[in-house]
């Protein structure tokens, strides 16, 4: 490695953005019961040294993860955040040396050994403020293999009063090594209809039910999705699923400008859409709901079910991957080509 690249992977470590909008963030009253189980984990001495925040995109891991890190390096005697004292002011300043946020680096898609590396060199020295030491790795299925197996030695071998808190919306792409030495707590979504009073709280806005829907019923990610001016984009893809399933779609074309605009957003619509219609058809029947992809119903109906999971494997993995260097019009293209061959499949059975 170069000097260059330690460098890097040493600023990648240890600067930190500003964190205050998401510690408000963190203070949702539906996160409450979280918030609550996390101080009594704290205050009986029971505060894992791996923590794992598990929910959806959007459901609040990194927030819950930087709250829990201004919980514990506070030095107030109130037992919580005072947001008052030294370490308060250093954290939400994002200078405190004793933190460090994890995160893909501008171009690239993966996080790098590297940085796990500077990590456990840094957890395992001395605190520089006499207090916790804690890292926040968001989102840690961005890990590799090297990464991950570069953090296992800090998770086996944990210094005193030091946290590691891993945020994932895919606990599945943790290896088991790693996720055995963590404990392991659900980041809840809120209702409809508390979701929907905490963005109108924060804006006046008509279009917030189908930002939520668009959401997955993650308001933090709604949030984020009017801030990108998103609001059309499920009735865009609607139409392009349609098109697609015509035959009438430029495909390349398409694959362009969704490679161009929101491609996160719209790699996660078509993940979603997928993984909908598929739970859909598998628990209808012919006599209910059949206007949602009839044809993987009936006769030779599981064989277009297992095919329909594959190509949700790889939208999965498409996300995953997309970013840094990645050719995001060829993967779109990819994805939107076999997304037509599934459909036009379909309508072909549907049609004999």
């Amino acid at each position: 490695m170069s000097m260059a690249d330690t460098d890097n992977d040493q600023e990648q470590v240890t600067r930190t953005p500003a964190v205050a909008p998401l510690l408000a963030r963190a203070e949702a009253a539906w996160l409450a019961p979280l918030r609550g189980r996390l101080r009594r984990m704290r205050g009986q001495g029971r505060m894992p040294h791996g923590l794992l925040l598990i929910g959806q995109p959007g459901a609040g891991q990194a927030e819950t993860g930087l709250w829990l890190a201004a919980e514990l390096l506070c030095r107030g005697k109130g037992g919580g955040r005072c947001g008052r004292c030294a370490d308060c002011a250093l954290f939400l300043a994002g200078n405190h040396p004793d933190f460090a946020w994890l995160r893909v680096a501008e171009g690239k898609k993966e996080i790098a050994i590297g940085q796990v590396r500077v990590l456990s060199e840094q957890f395992a020295m001395r605190s520089f403020r006499g207090g916790a030491k804690i890292a926040l790795i968001d989102p840690a299925e961005a890990m590799n293999m090297h990464s991950f197996n570069a953090l296992l030695k800090t998770l086996e071998e944990p210094a005193e009063d030091t946290y590691l808190v891993l945020a994932t919306s895919r606990a599945e792409r943790i290896p088991r090594t790693v996720v055995s030495r963590c404990t392991r707590l659900p980041v809840p979504l809120p209702g409809g209809e508390v979701a929907l009073a905490w963005l109108g709280a924060a804006e006046a806005r008509a279009d917030w039910p189908s930002l939520l829907a668009l959401a997955n019923g993650a308001p933090f990610l709604a949030a984020e999705y009017a801030q990108a001016g998103l609001a059309d984009l499920d009735r865009e893809m609607r139409e392009a699923i349609e098109g697609a399933a015509r035959s009438a779609a430029d495909l390349v074309g398409r694959a362009k400008a969704w490679a161009e605009e929101a491609p996160a957003a719209r790699l996660l619509w078509l993940e979603s859409w997928l993984a909908g219609e598929l739970k859909s058809a598998g628990l209808s029947s012919d006599l209910v709901n059949n206007n949602r992809l009839p044809w993987l119903r009936g006769p030779g109906g599981d064989t277009k079910i297992r095919s329909g999971y594959r190509l949700l494997d790889r939208m999965r993995e498409a996300r995953r991957l997309a970013g840094g260097s990645l050719n995001l019009q060829l993967l779109f293209e990819g994805l939107l080509v076999s997304v037509a061959a599934f459909l036009a499949e379909g309508t072909q059975r549907v049609r004999e």
